[in-house]
């Protein structure tokens, strides 16, 4: 690759990073949970999150003591700068917390993220696409879909997705395998990929040599949290969480509610939440008549299904409070690679798609990426009706103590902080803690909650985008 193109993955890396990191989603059982894990490696040098775990349901309990079911591998990552931040802090006050996580999440979800991008455009150019399509499909992938509200939350979706991603394009087999293999251990959903890929890809021993050693530190992690090399996290969580009779105690057969709620249903459909995905349908059908790199093709396919199937056959298939089809986010960025091969009339119905795709997504990004699980049609009850109006319908089913009352404002209405498991447990409405648990980098100038504060924001992806796409046009 040449330099220009180099350089113009580097601004595309940038400005997805910088829009990333502009935005903080706030607390919430899943995210709590996972730095729970961070905390108690550095502070307390252990697996176990007894001290911290007040702040979460999503534990696990095994030997007398309480862990995160959370796969462990983000926590793992986070523990290093974290062991730098409380160096120099030792402070556990809210405030510190809040900030750390929001770093954390900067580090380890963000930056990942961005590099989706930079690594969808060097894949799209080192395959012959001009670079104003591949710099497209880049950013539509980063913005115009759930990777976008996902990089906002100390969560492992989008970092395994990264990681996944880089799995299959890359040339590098021990490289691709330890990508794969660390995928795995900081999402479970990512061990049949990593089957897949160890059957479909060239030099399958050398492969296997790098996917190795993550999975060994997992087994070992799971030995000693959970008494068992082959016994998960998933497997010991709370009773509430788990199904009599079904595999692991979460998975059974797929039912039709799953199917259609993860793919177009207006509560969690993949495609509602980012149509623009559709489109990856037509560029995988005009990728495989092309007859080049059907390989890879097979595997992405294979990747793709295989991940539907199982987050359809999970009983927990919505994914609790989120946007979209939480589980299938890993998923995005190869979708993305089928969308290269768009062409014709497919193209200008792809960027029509992908504006609307947007709207939804920075939207979400911008109120808050964690409507309750109660809320049948987030979009249109919740996220719309607060950032026009800043108040959504009284009517509308929220889990208490949540209310239409206590949660107001344009942008940022998160009120959870990361040291408590219910909301205004220990923070109550209107205190500091509840007002900037989540944020954006805009409101400390506009205030908590004011529209105004994604005039920034919008400034810079104007500005970015313009500049790419004079940069890509000059190619």
């Amino acid at each position: 690759m040449n330099t220009a193109d180099r350089q113009l993955a580097i601004w595309l890396a940038l400005l997805t990073f910088v829009t990333y990191a502009y935005f903080q989603a706030g607390g919430g059982w899943n995210q709590n949970s996972q730095f729970d894990l961070t905390r108690a490696i550095v502070e307390r040098h252990t697996f176990a999150i007894d001290a911290y775990a007040s702040n979460t349901g999503d534990i696990a309990r095994s030997g007398g003591h309480i862990y995160s079911n959370k796969s462990p591998a983000l926590s793992w990552l986070a523990a290093i700068p974290y062991a730098l931040l409380y160096a120099m802090s030792h402070g556990s006050s809210i405030e510190s917390m809040i900030f750390n996580t929001y770093l954390l999440t900067v580090l380890c979800v963000a930056l990942p993220g961005a590099l989706i991008t930079a690594m969808i455009y060097r894949y799209g150019r080192a395959r012959g696409f001009t670079a104003p399509w591949a710099a497209f499909i880049a950013l539509t992938a980063a913005l115009a879909t759930q990777l976008l509200p996902y990089s906002t939350i100390f969560m492992l979706h989008v970092t395994s997705g990264a990681l996944l991603l880089y799995a299959v394009i890359s040339h590098r087999p021990i490289a691709a395998g330890l990508a794969a293999g660390f995928a795995t251990a900081m999402n479970y959903l990512c061990a049949p990929a990593l089957v897949i890929l160890a059957l479909t890809r060239e030099r399958k021993g050398r492969f296997a040599i790098g996917a190795i050693p993550p999975l060994i530190l997992l087994a070992i992690y799971q030995k000693i949290c959970f008494g068992s090399f082959f016994t998960l996290s998933v497997g010991r969580e709370d009773e509430r969480f788990l199904t009599k009779g079904a595999t692991f105690g979460i998975f059974h057969f797929p039912t039709l509610d799953a199917i259609l709620g993860i793919s177009v249903s207006s509560y969690r459909g993949l495609f509602y939440f980012a149509p623009v995905l559709i489109m990856a349908i037509g560029g995988a059908i005009l990728w495989f008549r092309e007859r080049i790199d059907r390989r890879e093709l097979v595997g992405i396919a294979l990747i793709v299904v295989t991940l539907f199937i199982i987050n359809s056959s999970f009983n927990g298939w919505d994914g609790g409070f989120g946007i979209g089809a939480r589980y299938l986010v890993p998923v995005i960025p190869l979708l993305a690679l089928a969308m290269l091969h768009c062409r014709g009339w497919l193209r200008p119905l792809l960027v029509a798609l992908a504006s609307i795709s947007f709207v939804i997504n920075f939207a979400a990004t911008a109120v808050d990426p964690q409507p309750s699980g109660t809320i049948p049609h987030p979009l249109t009850q919740y996220i719309f009706p607060l950032l026009i109006h800043g108040h959504f319908s009284s009517d509308v089913p929220i889990t208490p103590p949540w209310s239409a009352a206590t949660l107001t404002g344009r942008t940022s209405v998160n009120r959870m902080t990361f040291d408590e498991a219910i909301v205004f447990a220990r923070h109550p409405p209107g205190s500091d803690a509840a007002e900037w648990s989540s944020f954006n980098l805009g409101e400390p100038f506009f205030g908590a909650g004011d529209a105004r504060s994604l005039i920034p924001i919008a400034i810079v992806l104007a500005v970015g985008c313009v500049g790419i796409a004079w940069k890509a046009r000059s190619r």
